[in-house]
């Protein structure tokens, strides 16, 4: 077999050419009545471009009803190791120097909404199992490569193939960043209400999904032109409108929900302002004051559920996305739990929370966290194979971010991030649901030589 290095580095420009090519597409899931489309028309697109590369390696390609898809690889078995990636993202928001959906590849980076989460994280795994079949590699057991289409919305593409499908034996989720990701934290999402007649506030709006920091947040007030002075003074930006009303914004620094040290939230920021400016009537007021207690920090405090574990560290929370219209104040908040929490207790507390500041709790949609024992062979495999290439002594973690990993019996995030101390960009740009998202192209390099040992590591493991 050729080396895995030198392979790599004569596929590189295709490589950067397919993960470009799913770039382009704007694939945020949305829901659709359309069985033909059921996340969309982009993100049926961006299922057929997957398929397509899958087809010119020479695997199966197999749709499962337009929810996701599949690439076979068949072995002397019929059991199975999977590969689980998704072709959906998040929207790109604002504040990008560089289009979002227009890939840009300079400086050995490639960017681009997708570029990391998980078009390109994906694709590097993919090209490891199509580098095993070009040189000729004999597996013991089958290979899967799945695509999914509403990872970033609910995973409902998972949870339909495993209700309808069998799931592999043992699969990998490239979805995180090296060593080994052996745990997640439960999801929690809520809905809420806040009901209110104001003068003064006419529209709120905040955030674009439940699972990022949001970094812009803007009201609409029935203001004097002093006060709105006010409010610049206090570091909003105002816009005159029509009737004596003025726009107010306040900007943030955008994160994934489950990572926001570092981050800024935008509705906080605004709430804050407005509070503190004397501009709004009473009604108005007791809302942002609300606001700045429930979302003052990311740690739960507000929710009155300060958790922490010695396993998965803090809970955390944001403000994901707010709407005021027409007297009622929408609020979605997204929990990280821990692994070990008491979920009844926790959701408990904080309906009895949000109850004392006025908001009616209208939906939750938990997602349970998942934890498999560091001390389990295949584990300590992993992380050593990942190790040895890096020349590293990194560890496995657990994380408050939300794969695939979840919905199965038995998988474990793995790569292909490679932790570093500094990003090109800072904390603010740069990242998975921030603006300018990127990739490092040696990084993919790198992590596709290590799945390819990894992937025979399994093969051995799972026909032991």
């Amino acid at each position: 077999m050729k080396a895995a290095k030198k392979w790599i580095d004569e596929q590189e420009k295709h490589l950067i050419d397919d993960i470009c090519d799913l770039v382009k597409i704007p694939s945020v899931s949305v829901t659709t009545n359309d069985p033909n489309a059921p996340f969309g028309e982009e993100c049926l697109k961006a299922l057929e471009c997957t398929l397509a590369i899958g087809q010119r390696m020479g695997f199966t390609a197999e749709n499962h009803e337009n929810y996701c898809g599949s690439l076979y690889w068949k072995g002397e078995r019929e059991t199975e190791i999977g590969v689980f990636g998704h072709a959906d993202v998040v929207p790109a928001g604002s504040g990008w120097e560089y289009e979002p959906f227009c890939p840009t590849v300079k400086d050995g980076i490639i960017i681009g909404r997708g570029a990391s989460d998980n078009k390109g994280s994906s694709l590097v795994a993919l090209y490891a199992i199509y580098y095993l079949k070009d040189q000729g590699y004999q597996p013991k057991n089958s290979f899967r490569f799945f695509v999914g289409c509403s990872e970033e919305r609910g995973m409902e593409d998972i949870e339909y193939y495993t209700k309808n499908y069998k799931e592999p034996e043992f699969s990998i989720v490239p979805d995180v960043r090296f060593p080994v990701c052996n745990g997640e934290k439960g999801i929690l999402e809520i809905d809420a209400e806040y009901r209110l007649q104001s003068n003064v506030l006419l529209h709120f709006s905040s955030g674009i999904v439940s699972n990022a920091v949001p970094s812009e947040a803007s009201a609409t007030l029935k203001i004097s032109e002093m006060q709105a002075a006010k409010l610049e003074s206090l570091g909003a930006q105002a816009q005159r409108l029509p009737d004596g009303m003025y726009q107010i914004t306040a900007k943030g620094i955008a994160a994934h929900a489950a990572f926001p040290e570092g981050s800024e939230s935008a509705e906080l920021k605004l709430a804050r302002i407005l509070s503190h400016s004397g501009v709004l009537d009473q009604e108005a007021d007791a809302l942002m004051k609300a606001l700045c207690i429930l979302f003052g920090d990311y740690y739960g405090a507000g929710l009155g559920v300060p958790f922490e574990d010695e396993v998965s560290g803090k809970l955390t929370h944001v403000g994901g996305v707010a709407a005021y219209e027409q007297g009622v104040f929408h609020q979605n908040i997204n929990i990280r739990y821990n692994v070990t929490a008491d979920y009844d207790g926790m959701i408990t507390t904080i309906n009895k929370v949000l109850d004392r500041y006025g908001f009616v709790v209208k939906r939750t949609h938990n997602s349970s966290p998942f934890y498999m024992d560091k001390q389990e062979p295949i584990v300590q495999k992993l992380v050593e194979i990942c190790n040895m290439h890096l020349g590293t002594n990194l560890d496995t973690f657990i994380m408050g971010g939300g794969t695939y990993s979840r919905k199965l019996k038995n998988a474990v995030g793995f790569g292909p991030g490679i932790p570093r101390a500094v990003k090109r960009y800072g904390t603010d740009r740069g990242g998975a649901h921030q603006p300018d998202e990127y990739v490092e192209i040696e990084d993919l390099k790198k992590a596709f030589v290590i799945y390819v040992d990894a992937l025979k590591a399994l093969d051995a493991w799972v026909a032991e």
